[in-house]
Formats: C-alpha cells, sequence, structure tokens
C-alpha cells in the first residue's frame, strides 16, 4: 500500500480506533500550545494513549490546517 492510501485508510479507521475524528484529535492539539512536531506526537502518546503512527498522522495533519 502507498503512503498516501494508508494515511487514507488511518483516517477513515479514526473514529473506530481512536474515539474521536480528524478534525476532533486536530482541535485538541491547537487547544494546546505545542511549538514542535515531536511534542504534539508525545503528547498523543502520553495523554492519549495513541499508537504512533496515529499520534504522528494527527501531529502533522494540525500543523497543516494552521
Amino acid at each position: 500500500m502507498d503512503p498516501l492510501s494508508m494515511e487514507r485508510a488511518m483516517v477513515s479507521n479514526m473514529i473506530e480506533r481512536t474515539g474521536k475524528s480528524i478534525e476532533q484529535w486536530i482541535e485538541i492539539v491547537k487547544d494546546n500550545d505545542f511549538s514542535k512536531h515531536g511534542e504534539v506526537v508525545k503528547f498523543l502518546k502520553q495523554e492519549h494513549c495513541l499508537t504512533h503512527g496515529y499520534a504522528n498522522l494527527i501531529a502533522r495533519r494540525s500543523r497543516d490546517s494552521s
């Protein structure tokens, strides 16, 4: 599976796997004052028990939607 297809699959499975949509996760990230990608990933993994893949995707998407 190519990276774009994998990302689409993760986004479509996000509610089932994490309990929230990508838009909801982006709002959670934006409610905090993170300056670095790694800070977002660490927060999502530690505070919300997300896998690295989902945390990384959310961090990237939250930066892109700024």
